[in-house]
Formats: structure tokens, C-alpha cells, sequence
């Protein structure tokens, strides 16, 4: 700028000189002029130098008047290119000044942006810090609250989790006392609060101006000091809203770009924050309930186990462990598949848990065994009761889409200080109880020092088994079936099985164990080969032949070349399918009606008769019964059992002779032995009667003997049941066992 004004100055001292240079020409011609006028004689005269004088000044003035004039305009159009030039600099000046305000200004807003962001920034590390130490969830929340507030000097901050349908206040920064307490929970229908608009709507509710519209709530928060509300929802990953981060602020505000992504990034880290929870959650969920039941697995159950023990040590009372497992849940596995078997094991655990107190104990210990404590148990008989309610919660059949699944269940019971003082030992005991429950077809049995041996006995009889069934080491005994005259009618095969080594064995303690080891398949088919050998035989021998019953179970009935196995048998045999009568349980004719119907008339088919056994211990459906392709019912021995008792179950089995007989079926009476049953049965037209009024089972030789007289004797006093009476297949009737305890 100095520059160019220094370039102005040289024109006004050019014009200076210029002046002074005709100013001195003129005044060197006006002495000249004079100089010569004095040596001119002729011209002497005061008045002509006057004149010469007057003429001079003339020609000087006008010239100076013009140098005058042109230097006057050249100096003013300095100073006005001066004053341009001047004011140019003053506005440059200001705009320069203007400029570096601008940029101070946005140099501090900048740098107090960064503060802030690192003040987020170490806010979040935080957070994620705590997230790998594994700290509280509510810790993490109060430390993003406490951040998002320090953002800006007139925020205040709350963080709300959805808690039992309604936002529960988890952490909050900056918050008086009684905003705080109007905060601790907002129903989510409270369209009025931003907390629950923003949680509903699924993103940023702006409440600008808490004022507008005068709304209650709004005033409460404006009474308080905030003036706006900003709520924003965090989300867990499906996008289903977990909770709200809401700011109030105390200056009617709007947020701006930088606050909704500030707000954006801590709603982030909130939601990072629940996720974790809820995958710790889910972690411990997993590592310590059973996925299918819920219930508490077996860590979880040994560990309520050990509390419990522990507790009782302390205040001296009892602590009991029933261990339970389902009867046939293999077969239901194997026929239905898993699905239906998994639903098995959900209703069963639900009928359970109804049944048991709230500071009762139950775990699925894998498969389809559960444990159940019982805190504070006075005695073994409490127990025992217990155990006995819980099996008649499992009586009912179970309704699984268009199946009805009827399943058994076996109890063991331990009880703490007498049966051990560990974990392991009162879980081991159960165990075994629970064995001997299910072999010996009782239900419920407390555990005894004998039952240690057990699981030796239990690992020689399955060896025993298999090697009596590659070695023909069963055999086949006959119980005569006979009209209330003593005429016979009919036979029942009943297996039995000896050993050198363990000597008679009980058909319930070695059923159970080939059902188990899936022996029950072959074992049944060489049942139903021997009968039909044997029946041919006397009929080759010119006996006269009344049909054989042979019991069937679950497992054999559930093949699908079952059908096919028999036909097989009956041509190798050369037997008359009419001499054949198939001996079904009423559980297993009504786990699935459509395929029960479907292979019973594939037997029929073939000829063959149809009897259902242990009639009325089960839930059979008469609208169903009256549908099957049935020739026989045979009433359970437990009803025959109480039927000259005062109050006993005479309705029961006159109602059901009376059923049976108006659908055509023949009635068979099993467990005959007194003479007043026999009274009572005849009187109400009971078609046959199998017991021991007539007579034992008996040995080939002795049947023989049977069918050629054709007629049996009454006993008044019937022998006593051999141990190893029994039919093949194992105990149904749960309600009508015995109860065994130390």
C-alpha cells in the first residue's frame, strides 16, 4: 500500500521544478529585456520601463497561473487517490480482523468439540473397558449417562430398560431428587412421556419445546428445569427395543447433527451393553438349565444338592432325593421319534413342578431321568408320600398332537444323613433305588445297604440273558383258562427263565433289563416260536386244543414287521391261527389309535385273536375300544383282588362285564382264588376264569394232561404264587403297587 502511494509523489515534484524553471526563464528575459533598454539611447523614458515592467509581470503571472492551476488539480488528485487508497486499507483491515475472529472462533468451537468427543470418546472406553471386566450391567448404564450429560453443560441424562412392560429408570446423571423419583418407571401407553413415544415409535422422539400444549407431565419435567426432551431407543440386533436414552435439556433447544450422532453412538453402546447381559444371560441359562425343560441340568442340580445337605447339616433336619425315570421312554423314542419324545419330557416336567412345594428342587439329570429335593422331609414315609404323588401325576396319558402317550415312571429315594452325607452318594443310592424300583415293577422303593450290590447283579443278569437266548436257556409254562364249571377254554404262556448262576429269575426283574438292552425283540419271537411249536405238537398228537395266549409287548407290537413275523411263525409252525391269541396291554393299545387299528387288522387278518390285558389300568377311550378289532377283555387281578372287600371294586368290575358283554367281547377274570370270587364273577356272567382256584401255572407234560381230561378241579386252599409267577410283560398297574421302605 506504501508502495503505491510513494509512485504519486514524483508527478507534483516534477511540476514544482517545472514551475521554478519558467519562473527564472522569465525573469532572465525580463533583465535581459532591461538590460538592453538602458543601452538604448533612444529610449530614456521613465514610463516606458514602467510599461516594459508592467508587460514583464503579465508575461511571468499568466504562466505561473497555469502551473498553479495544473498543480493545484494534480495535488488533489493525489489526496483523492490517497483517501481511495486509505479506505481500501481501512476495509481490507477490518475484513482481515473479521477473517481472524472467524477463524478463532471456529478454532475454539473445534477445539471444544474435540474435548467433547474426547471426553465421549473415553466415556465409551470406559464402558468397553467394563464389558471385558465383566462388570455390572447398571455400572456400565451410569457411566454412559454420566458421559452423554457432561457433552454439554445443560444436559441432563436418563437411560430407561424395559423391565416387565414398563421403562425402568437404570441410570441417570444431573436428575433433582423428585424428577428422579417421577422417573423410576413410565408405562409404555404413557404417550405423553418422549421416553415411551420413543420406545413405541422405534426412533428419536423431539419434544423441542416442553411447553406446547401444557400437558401434565411435561410441566412436571419443566418444573424441574428442562426445558426440551430428546428420547432415542436402543435396539437389540433383531431391532426389538431394549430400552431409551433420553437428554433433557435446560435451554429450549434443538439437537444438532453433532448431538443426534452423539445420541446415536451412546444408544449404540447401551444396546452393546444389554446385549452382553442378556448373552451372559442366556450363557448361564445354557450352562446351568436344561435347554428342552428349563429345568436345572445336572450341574445346577448336584449344586442345589450340596446347599441343601449343607443346610440340613446346620439345622439338623432331613433332606430327601427321589430319582425318576420314565418307564418305556425308549420305545416312545424309537416308535414316534424325537419330537413327540421331547414333548414327553416337557409335559413331564411341567405335571411335575405343579406337584412339588416352591422350595422344592427338580433337575433333568440327562435322558429321561429327573431329581427331585425335598428340603426339610420329617421322615421317610413324607418322602415316600411325595414320590407317590408325583407318580400319579404321571399316571394320566399325555396328549402330543394326535397321539395319547401313556408312560410308567420308577422312584428311588435317598434320604440325608441316614442313605450318605455327599452328593455323590445320596445320588448314587437313588439311583439304585430307582432301579430296583423299576425291575422289581413296584413304583417307588427307599433305598437299602442291600441294593448296593445291584449294579453287579444287574451286569451278570443281562450277561445271563444273553447267553440263556443263544442257548435256548428260557422256557414256557401254561396257566389253564376255564369256564366258571371248570371246563377249559383256553391257556396262558408265561416265561421263565433259570439260571445256574443266579437261580429262578422273576420275569419283572429281567423284562425290564431286555426291554432296556433291546433283547425283548428276539426274546418275544422265540416266546411266540416255542408256542406255536408246542401248540402244533399237541395238536399232532391228537390233543384236543383250545387257543393260546401269548403276551405281546410295546416294543414287539410297535415293529412294523410285526404282522409279517407272526405270519412266519404260524406257516413254519403249521399251528392254526385260530389257536393263536395275542395278549395286549391297554397302555399300549392306546398310545396311537390309528396304528394300533392298522396292525391289529393285519393280524386278524391272519386269523389270529385279540385280547387286551390288564384291562382297566389304564385310560382306555370306549369310543376308541369299541372301534379296534378286540375278542377279548381281561380284568387285571387287582380288581378281582378287592372284590369281596366292604366298599372294594365290585361296581367297577360289574360295570365292565356289563360294558364288554353289550360290545360282544368275552370277559377273561384273572387272579381267581377264592370261591366268593368266583360267586360274584359268575353271577354277573363273567365268561372265563384264569387263577389259582383252578390252577397253577403248569409244565408241558401237565398241560398234556389238561387237555386230554379237558376239565379242571376247584382248590378251596389254592398253593401259594411261586416267586417267579408272572407274565411277560412288566407290572402296569402303578396304583395298585407296593410301597417298599427301609
Amino acid at each position: 500500500m506504501y508502495s503505491s502511494l510513494g509512485q504519486h509523489q514524483p508527478p507534483s515534484r516534477r511540476a514544482g521544478v517545472g514551475f521554478l524553471v519558467v519562473l527564472a526563464v522569465q525573469l532572465v528575459a525580463a533583465c535581459i529585456g532591461l538590460a538592453i533598454s538602458f543601452r538604448m539611447q533612444n529610449m530614456t523614458s521613465f514610463h516606458t520601463w514602467t510599461e516594459i515592467w508592467e508587460v514583464g509581470t503579465l508575461l511571468l503571472l499568466v504562466p505561473s497561473l497555469v502551473y498553479a492551476t495544473r498543480l493545484h488539480r494534480q495535488l488533489r488528485r493525489e489526496e483523492l487517490a490517497r483517501f481511495g487508497i486509505e479506505s481500501e486499507l481501512t476495509v481490507e483491515r477490518a475484513a482481515l480482523e473479521e477473517r481472524v475472529q472467524e477463524r478463532t472462533r471456529a478454532l475454539e468451537s473445534e477445539a471444544q468439540e474435540r474435548r467433547r468427543s474426547e471426553r465421549l470418546n473415553r466415556g465409551c472406553n470406559r464402558v468397553l473397558e467394563m464389558l471385558a471386566r465383566n462388570e455390572s450391567s447398571d455400572e456400565m448404564l451410569k457411566v454412559l449417562a454420566n458421559t452423554v450429560a457432561e457433552f454439554r453443560s445443560t444436559w441432563l441424562c436418563a437411560v430407561h430398560v424395559l423391565d416387565a412392560g414398563r421403562l425402568k429408570l437404570t441410570a441417570s446423571s444431573g436428575l433433582k431428587e423428585s424428577m428422579f423419583q417421577h422417573l423410576q418407571n413410565i408405562p409404555l401407553d404413557f404417550s405423553d412421556a418422549p421416553e415411551s413415544a420413543a420406545f413405541t415409535a422405534g426412533k428419536l422422539w423431539l419434544v423441542e419445546d416442553l411447553s406446547e400444549g401444557h400437558k401434565p407431565w411435561r410441566e412436571l419435567l419443566r418444573a424441574n428445569g428442562p426445558q426440551s426432551a430428546w428420547s432415542a431407543p436402543f435396539l437389540a440386533p433383531d431391532s426389538t427395543p431394549l430400552g431409551t436414552l433420553t437428554v433433557y435439556t435446560l435451554l429450549r433447544d434443538a439437537p444438532t447433527s453433532v448431538a443426534v450422532e452423539m445420541l446415536e453412538m451412546a444408544c449404540q453402546m447401551a444396546a452393546l451393553v444389554l446385549e452382553r447381559r442378556r448373552l451372559q444371560t442366556q450363557l448361564i441359562e445354557h450352562a446351568y438349565h436344561d435347554s428342552l425343560t428349563g429345568l436345572p441340568n445336572r450341574r445346577l442340580g448336584e449344586d442345589r444338592l450340596s446347599s441343601s445337605t449343607n443346610r440340613a447339616q446346620r439345622t439338623g433336619h432331613k433332606t430327601a432325593v427321589l430319582w425318576i425315570d420314565l418307564n418305556k421312554f425308549k420305545q416312545v423314542n424309537d416308535q414316534y421319534g424325537h419330537p413327540v419324545g421331547d414333548e414327553v419330557l416337557r409335559q413331564t416336567a411341567r405335571r411335575l413342578a405343579a406337584r412339588l412345594r416352591c422350595s422344592d428342587t427338580m433337575a433333568r439329570m440327562g435322558g429321561d431321568e429327573f431329581m427331585v429335593i425335598l428340603e426339610d422331609i420329617t421322615d421317610r414315609q413324607a418322602a415316600e408320600s411325595t414320590a407317590i404323588d408325583l407318580l400319579d401325576a404321571l399316571s394320566c396319558p399325555m396328549q402330543i398332537e394326535n397321539l395319547e402317550v401313556s408312560l410308567g415312571a420308577s422312584i428311588g429315594i435317598s434320604l440325608f444323613p441316614e442313605d450318605g452325607n455327599t452328593v455323590d452318594s445320596l445320588a448314587q443310592h437313588a439311583d439304585r433305588a430307582m432301579y430296583a424300583a423299576k425291575f422289581s415293577g413296584c413304583g417307588v422303593l427307599s433305598f437299602t445297604p442291600e441294593m448296593d450290590n445291584e449294579p453287579t447283579k444287574r451286569r451278570e443278569l443281562e450277561a445271563e440273558l444273553s447267553l440263556a437266548l443263544d442257548n435256548d436257556g428260557f422256557s414256557v409254562v401254561y396257566q389253564p383258562q376255564c369256564l366258571p364249571d371248570g371246563k377249559l377254554v383256553g391257556l396262558e404262556a408265561l416265561i421263565r427263565f433259570h439260571s445256574e448262576r443266579l437261580g429262578d429269575v422273576s420275569p419283572a426283574h429281567f423284562i425290564p433289563i431286555a426291554e432296556e438292552t433291546g433283547l425283548i425283540v428276539p426274546l418275544g419271537e422265540w416266546v411266540l416260536r416255542e408256542v406255536c411249536r408246542q401248540g402244533q405238537q399237541w395238536l399232532a398228537t391228537g390233543h384236543p386244543m383250545v387257543p393260546i395266549a401269548v403276551n405281546i409287548s410295546t416294543i414287539q407290537f410297535d415293529r412294523e414287521d410285526f404282522a409279517d413275523t407272526v405270519a412266519k411263525i404260524l406257516s413254519e409252525s403249521g399251528l392254526p391261527p385260530a389257536l393263536l391269541s395275542l395278549e395286549l396291554t391297554e397302555s399300549i393299545v392306546m398310545q396311537n389309535i390309528s396304528e394300533t387299528t392298522h396292525q391289529m387288522n393285519r393280524l386278524k387278518q391272519l386269523g389270529v385273536c385279540i385280547a387286551i390285558d390288564d384291562f382297566g389300568t389304564g385310560y382306555s377311550s370306549l369310543s376308541y375300544l369299541h372301534c379296534l378289532p378286540i375278542d377279548t377283555l381281561k380284568i387285571d387281578h387287582s380288581f378281582i383282588e378287592d372284590l369281596t372287600m366292604l366298599e372294594g371294586t365290585r361296581p367297577i368290575v360289574e360295570a365292565v362285564l356289563s360294558m364288554a358283554h353289550t360290545l360282544g367281547y368275552r370277559v377273561v377274570a384273572e387272579g381267581v382264588e377264592t370261591i366268593q370270587q368266583l360267586n360274584i364273577l359268575q353271577s354277573n356272567r363273567c365268561d372265563v376264569i384264569q387263577g389259582y382256584l383252578f390252577s397253577r401255572p403248569l409244565q408241558p407234560q401237565a398241560v398234556a394232561r389238561v387237555l386230554l381230561s379237558g376239565r379242571l378241579e376247584m382248590s378251596e386252599k389254592p398253593p401259594t404264587l411261586p416267586p417267579c409267577e408272572s407274565q411277560l410283560t412288566q407290572p402296569q398297574n402303578l396304583k395298585g403297587a407296593v410301597f417298599l421302605s427301609r
